[in-house]
């Protein structure tokens, strides 16, 4: 057994390396997740960066030096932008494009205002206010592609979820916030809930790669639902493109 082993290990290398060279331009910019201790924090719990694996691009608050902008607090849900007190800044991508964009969130619901999660240019992905049963607000998301735990509903649940943004373009990570509307503080339209995990592609991955970062997500975030992965090559291609599993895929998934 043991040769037979060796041999399917080489192929399995052999794939990576093949893959690795078909769509590098897709790879995985930024991958952060709080249960990984990656998120740096002032003494009072505040949020200073959110650092992502292998050297790519961290979140950093994208409003500082203002006294009428608060920061995220690091809490044990996750990353909160509605404490008390100032409007907590959003997050910006220190990516130089991103897109495609993967959330992890906890909601806090109802909301009674409107709830920013994610802001480009001239577009958002929010909660809409008082709206019953709760759903992402489609004109605010005009232009986008937003998918709720794979699927194309604008619904919120009211547990841990899945959000996936396709932008028309690519977005400079300047541009792009989470967490809330960075325009005005008076707003006050932060994100009610936690922000868990981030995952941003510098180009739209293929579906299989997708199914794949959403079954890692599900599974290791607590999140309800059929989130089976695409299969063997599928995770191949999302680990050569930088996509970090944790060892999550067994090896008898690779194997069998």
């Amino acid at each position: 057994m043991r040769p037979r082993r060796g041999l399917r290990w080489m192929g399995q290398a052999g794939a990576l390396l093949g893959v690795a060279g078909l769509r590098l331009s897709a790879a995985v910019v930024s991958q952060c997740e709080v249960t990984d201790g990656g998120v740096v924090t002032d003494t009072e719990g505040r949020v200073l960066a959110w650092d992502t694996f292998r050297g790519g691009a961290a979140w950093i608050p994208a409003v500082t030096g203002s006294p009428a902008w608060g920061l995220p607090a690091l809490e044990p849900g996750g990353i909160a932008f509605d404490a008390p007190g100032d409007t907590a800044t959003p997050l910006a991508s220190a990516a130089p494009s991103v897109a495609t964009l993967f959330l992890v969130v906890s909601p806090s619901l109802p909301a009674e205002g409107f709830a920013t999660l994610v802001e480009v240019p001239g577009a958002s992905v929010t909660a809409a206010a008082r709206a019953e049963p709760p759903v992402y607000d489609p004109e605010d998301a005009a232009g986008l592609s937003v998918r709720v735990n794979g699927l194309p509903a604008p619904g919120i649940p009211d547990a841990p979820h899945i959000i996936e943004v396709d932008f028309a373009q690519p977005v400079p990570g300047g541009d792009l916030r989470i967490g809330g509307a960075s325009a005005c503080a008076a707003w006050r339209q932060p994100w009610r809930g936690r922000v868990v995990a981030v995952v941003a592609f510098g180009v739209p991955p293929d579906e299989p790669v997708r199914r794949t970062v959403r079954s890692y997500l599900a599974r290791r975030h607590g999140v309800a639902g059929d989130f089976t992965p695409a299969g063997r090559e599928a995770v191949i291609q999302a680990i050569a493109l930088g996509f970090h599993t944790h060892g999550l895929f067994s090896t008898r998934f690779f194997l069998k």
